[in-house]
């Protein structure tokens, strides 16, 4: 579990570097799409440049949030049981997994505008 630099260092992928700001996130009244990672995981590695041009063009906030070191916490709030997990955060608190493997700008734009 070794990693070189962490994730989406630069560009449109906001940091969410608290569980309190996550919160915020998920209980404020806009829609975001957030993703849970850990930089040591080859999966989220693997769609780190796709979700990064994802970001450039989303209709809404794009978030990263490290999980593997709050995993109870993405648990509870943020669907997470393995990495990486994206959700979208509704205006009404709600949190709605990302359930597909297709880690494609297309795909994370048709996630954003249908759920």
């Amino acid at each position: 579990r070794t990693f070189d630099r962490d994730l989406w260092e630069e560009g449109a992928v906001k940091n969410i570097a608290t569980k309190e700001e996550a919160l915020e996130i998920i209980n404020g009244d806009k829609e975001a799409i957030i993703a849970v990672y850990a930089p040591w995981c080859q999966f989220c590695q693997g769609m780190e440049e796709e979700f990064a041009k994802y970001a450039q063009e989303a209709g809404v906030p794009v978030y990263k949030f490290r999980g593997d070191e709050e995993r109870e916490f993405v648990s509870e709030f943020l669907n997470t049981a393995s990495f990486p997990t994206v959700n979208k955060v509704k205006g009404n608190g709600e949190v709605v997994k990302y359930d597909s493997e297709v880690r494609t700008v297309a795909a994370f734009k048709e996630f954003e505008t249908s759920s």
